[in-house]
């Protein structure tokens, strides 16, 4: 991945998703670009009644804080490309800009890596779904309490046969070949074997193996449990780093309707997520 953009922010949860990022672009010797959208601070009520001269100094003092603040997230750019050795540059860009627009600034990238719950240095408007439809590029999303911990290193892949996990396992191959463990996982195998044939999952696993990805294949009953569950219990109890999936495999209805895998692992996941679409 040569090019790996990274949403963040001045605050420390928006440092640490930078770290994560810098880390990341280190190991697969790339490009790391630090995007952040600068918010204007509350504007205090008595500059609301400046007039002349003053209101120009209040002008003024506002562009000189929007500058401190881009020379800060600059600064904090640079330390963290220099400390795992990788080249980077900074992005400014509008707190109010819609999401389709922002999605412009990740269109010629590998990855997007972004916060979450809350996702630091973001526009007004913008989502990790709205990043999703409208880029189409994958997105790295790490929790907030995943902090100074590796990523990448021990991952599980979510095959189900569908278009989107086959895009996801893609997108994620210069993860998977650099990774010491990946555990191609699918769940009720028996549901999905028009997609995924006799021996579920062995065609993927030798295509994984073909590109030296050290992989194994683990088929997982779902005994009544949430297929979202199912994949995060067995990632937690495996100790991996990363969980790679592809968002929306079923109708965007039945997704609405049945609560859907993608929402679920969105919302609650404790673990890096990588997501393509």
């Amino acid at each position: 991945m040569k090019d790996i953009a990274v949403l963040f922010d001045e605050s420390h949860y928006g440092l640490h998703v930078l770290d994560a990022a810098a880390r990341l672009a280190g190991r697969q010797g790339g490009h790391l670009i630090g995007v952040t959208a600068l918010n204007h601070d509350p504007v205090p009520i008595h500059d609301g009644f400046a007039k002349g001269g003053a209101l120009t100094e209040v002008v003024a003092l506002r562009q000189s804080s929007m500058a401190a603040r881009v020379l800060n997230c600059g600064q904090n750019l640079t330390k963290a490309v220099q400390q795992h050795g990788v080249d980077g540059e900074l992005r400014v860009i509008s707190y109010v800009e819609s999401s389709s627009e922002s999605s412009l600034h990740a269109l010629y990238c590998d990855l997007l890596v972004l916060a979450s719950p809350d996702i630091p240095g973001t526009p007004q408007t913008w989502s990790a779904q709205s990043m999703l439809r409208h880029s189409g590029i994958p997105i790295l999303i790490v929790p907030r309490a995943w902090q100074d911990r590796e990523i990448g290193r021990r991952i599980v892949v979510a095959w189900n046969g569908s278009r989107q996990a086959r895009r996801a396992i893609a997108d994620s191959l210069p993860l998977l070949t650099k990774a010491e463990e990946v555990k191609l996982l699918i769940v009720d195998p028996e549901r999905t074997s028009d997609l995924l044939g006799d021996e579920p999952g062995a065609d993927m696993a030798s295509f994984l193996a073909r590109h030296d990805v050290r992989v194994e294949l683990v088929r997982l009953p779902a005994q009544g449990a949430r297929v979202a569950d199912v994949i995060l219990n067995y990632a937690a109890a495996s100790g991996v780093d990363l969980v790679v999936f592809g968002a929306y495999s079923h109708a965007r209805l039945t997704e609405s309707l049945m609560g859907g895998v993608t929402r679920t692992l969105l919302a609650g996941a404790s673990i890096p997520l990588f997501v393509s679409q």
